[in-house]
């Protein structure tokens, strides 16, 4: 097990990685935020967007709580299974405006505010989750917290992160 000064500065350093991805991802939503912001109702679009930080929050502090699961696998699975329904979810609210004759332009405007909120809301989760519950943790959990924490947003799983899954998962098991 690594010394709490080594766990703390992979953990800053993981974090920062972080920071600059989310500040990145803001930026650009931002933008079409701005962009969008003419053709949408903004009394409804800023309360949906609203709506969608505090489920982006909610679904961070999930997602941190599940960095602190042994297995490997088991996160996978669960991450995967976050992903897919988050698009379902698009998709399923790409067809509703479909059926209400929204043009597309107005729907990706209020989805634009959508994606804002939610990023924002997974960044606040995760910087709260942290501050709130990480300094808390046995030694143990913040071991496997810190391992478990992908340096990256965009890219969650390297391919050799996934190759040793994979290989791990291919071995026979003793018994």
């Amino acid at each position: 097990m690594l010394s709490e000064h080594v766990l703390q500065a992979v953990l800053e350093h993981k974090v920062r990685r972080r920071l600059w991805e989310y500040v990145v991802l803001l930026a650009v939503q931002g933008f079409f935020v701005g962009a969008f912001t003419p053709v949408v109702t903004v009394e409804v679009a800023l309360p949906i967007g609203i709506l969608t930080a505090g489920a982006g929050m909610a679904l961070a502090w999930i997602r941190e709580q599940r960095r602190l699961l042994g297995n490997p696998y088991q996160r996978l699975w669960l991450d995967a299974s976050e992903i897919f329904l988050l698009l379902l979810v698009l998709g399923i609210s790409a067809l509703v405006a479909s059926g209400f004759g929204l043009s597309l332009v107005v729907y990706q405007g209020h989805l634009s505010y959508v994606l804002f909120g939610y990023v924002l809301g997974s960044l606040l989760g995760e910087v709260g989750w942290r501050r709130r519950v990480f300094r808390q943790l046995p030694a143990e959990e913040r071991y496997r917290y810190v391992q478990n924490l992908a340096p990256s947003l965009v890219f969650p799983y390297s391919v050799g992160h996934l190759r040793r899954l994979w290989r791990r998962w291919r071995q026979p098991k003793r018994q």
